[in-house]
């Protein structure tokens, strides 16, 4: 019954991802085109600079707020007191942050904060000023799938059509800036009307008890903090390395899709979590395992052709994002490919280990093992990517800092599966998800083989047809395979 009980919620959050995907993915090549890889690569910095406010900001409190409100999300009175304790703690450390972030800019005004980042960076950070009113974490906690999708995917819409009309060159990159923030504002706009109907009420006259919390508040924190640091590390080295911010444009577009395809499978975790942390509360070993089984085989389902169909149409993929660009030169997009083929296996990686921490170690109150192995992961990969862009590849430092987070991605998922396989190992290592792989990489020889036989030269048809091609034979042989959850699907609607 598991998986019935949460195919609806997933099959909402899959559509609404999957159209913001698409819209992104059809906007993001107006504004590579228009910017070129120097404005495109300001914006990546100053984005990458303002967000590690951002996390210090949520200090850990949007996940612990989620697991919290879950268990007492029938009971509206312990709810409120929660959502009430958690939006006050998160005011008091967005402030402290702003002004953290405020200090920073001033200190490094004219030496590594120059000319019009510094103005870029002061208009980003609105996004996290406001974001604090969002209350986000409420409407997942109270499982508001269709609403957030919805809402998600209009306001996608609305801001491709705003990036395609109106951003024409990279004069226009503080207003491309206001844009990507808007979709935060009428968010947070939206969320407050909307929140009395589910019942929250917020008053300042109760207790805020946050004392319990404490140790896991620290604990996400620093995971939250480490994992913002190893994400972003890249961009940030990057930029301080090529001051041109070229190599910062040609890695943005680089993991463009690869970051599109992580947020649509990571964003599922909303839906998990909550239910996994039920299952442990009510001590249900065998609900938790068919939670986390679950996941495991979407993850495998969209990771593994998404890796193998990005490596193989890397080309196609950059050519369609900077193509006919006066502002882009061989050599970025040389770059920009490159990246693309070592970087594409962070799609299955990334959302494993991520689906780790929060679907299993989150609920098991067990955040520590996240953190230290993160922190030896950030070590390294800082340690490594400054050497080898410094020394081994001083003339491609974008292939060593892409090389570096290759390895980082690896180290980090091999720990996690030997500390934690009792509860992950016979899920990731199964049998289903060999069928996914085995489908995934005969289609993609198949469709590389008719891909040279179509008359087209359009990188956005070719990349069409291609995924057209090789989504159905996938599908179809997963189906001949017996692959859980494509014949079980079909075979569920054929009985009705």
């Amino acid at each position: 019954m598991q998986r019935k009980e949460m195919r609806a919620p997933v099959v909402f959050t899959l559509i609404r991802n999957v159209t913001i995907a698409l819209l992104s993915f059809i906007s993001f090549p107006f504004a590579s085109q228009a910017l070129g890889s120097a404005a495109m690569g300001m914006y990546s910095w100053a984005n990458t600079f303002v967000y590690y406010f951002l996390i210090i900001s949520r200090l850990g409190i949007p996940l612990i707020a989620i697991r919290e409100c879950a268990k007492v999300k029938d009971n509206p009175e312990e709810l409120n007191k929660k959502v009430q304790s958690f939006f006050v703690l998160q005011l008091i450390t967005t402030a402290l942050s702003f002004i953290f972030l405020l200090a920073i800019m001033f200190i490094g005004k004219d030496t590594f904060i120059v000319g019009d980042t510094w103005n870029l960076i002061f208009l980003l950070s609105i996004n996290f000023l406001i974001g604090v009113f969002s209350f986000e974490w409420v409407y997942i906690a109270l499982d508001r799938v269709f609403y957030m999708a919805t809402r998600a995917v209009i306001l996608t819409i609305f801001s491709a059509l705003l990036i395609i009309v109106f951003v024409q060159n990279d004069h226009d990159l503080f207003l491309y800036g206001f844009i990507n923030i808007l979709g935060t504002i009428i968010t947070v706009i939206l969320n407050i009307i909307l929140l009395k109907k589910e019942g929250i009420k917020l008053s300042f006259k109760r207790k805020i008890e946050l004392g319990y919390l404490t140790k896991s508040l620290l604990f996400v924190f620093g995971i939250t903090f480490l994992i913002t640091a190893y994400n972003q590390n890249d961009s940030f080295l990057l930029g301080l390395l090529d001051t041109s911010y070229n190599s910062s444009g040609a890695y943005a577009v680089g993991v463009r899709g690869i970051e599109i395809v992580i947020t649509i499978i990571t964003s599922l975790s909303a839906v998990f979590v909550v239910r996994t942390t039920r299952a442990v509360k009510e001590n249900d070993q065998k609900s938790f395992h068919q939670i986390v089984s679950y996941s495991m085989n979407i993850i495998f389902f969209i990771g593994v052709p998404a890796v193998m169909f990005m490596i193989g149409l890397s080309s196609e993929i950059v050519g369609f994002i900077v193509q006919g660009s006066p502002y882009w030169t061989i050599s970025a997009e040389k770059d920009a490919i490159t990246i693309v083929i070592l970087l594409a296996g962070l799609m299955l990686t990334y959302s494993i280990h991520d689906a780790i921490y929060q679907q299993i170690l989150v609920p098991l109150n067990k955040e520590k093992i996240y953190f230290f192995t993160m922190l030896g992961a950030l070590i390294f990969n800082i340690t490594f990517s400054v050497l080898l862009a410094l020394f081994v590849f001083k003339d491609n430092v974008v292939f060593a800092i892409a090389l570096v987070t290759l390895i980082s991605e690896f180290i980090i998922l091999i720990t996690l599966l030997i500390v934690l396989r009792k509860n992950i190992v016979r899920h990731v290592f199964s049998l289903n998800n060999l069928k996914i792989i085995g489908s995934s990489a005969l289609s993609l020889v198949v469709t590389i083989l008719v891909k040279g036989f179509l008359p087209l030269t359009n990188p956005l048809s070719i990349i069409g047809v291609s995924i057209l091609i090789g989504g159905v034979l996938y599908l179809l042989l997963l189906f001949i395979a017996k692959e859980e959850l494509v014949y079980n699907q079909v075979k569920g609607e054929k009985n009705g």
